[in-house]
């Protein structure tokens, strides 16, 4: 994330790319969400699939949770990218640990895969 620092009348501010900013604000959205006792059942899902335990164990070990959940569904890049509406290089990027992208791409490809956002952000 590029972030430039200004110094004005004795006051710092960072400014930032104005999509850094609206995927931060997106992220604070979910963070609130996921903390939130509010719409418990939105959050649950109608049917709780379990990971298989070699994948789970990949997840703990940091492997990113796109891949294993494509992998788990067994989809191809470019059909999790097509039932997304994304572009296949784009879902590759996030699979490498692109630090920054949009919230709503990362809701349409975990609705791609079948999983809530959480499992694809944090990794369950």
């Amino acid at each position: 994330m590029d972030v430039q620092l200004i110094e004005k009348d004795n006051a710092k501010w960072a400014l930032i790319p104005y999509d850094d900013y609206l995927s931060l604000v997106e992220l604070a959205e979910l963070a609130i969400d996921m903390t939130s006792d509010t719409n418990t059942k939105e959050k649950v899902a109608p049917e709780v699939v379990q990971l298989p335990e070699e994948l789970r164990a990949r997840l703990l070990g940091g492997e990113n949770a796109i891949r294993i959940w494509r992998e788990f569904r067994r989809l191809t890049l470019a059909e999790l990218a097509k039932r997304a509406g994304v572009t296949e290089s784009f879902v590759a990027l996030v699979e490498r640990g692109r630090p920054t992208c949009r919230i709503d791409k990362l809701k349409r490809i975990a609705e791609a895969l079948g999983v809530h956002l959480e499992q694809i952000i944090v990794g369950d």
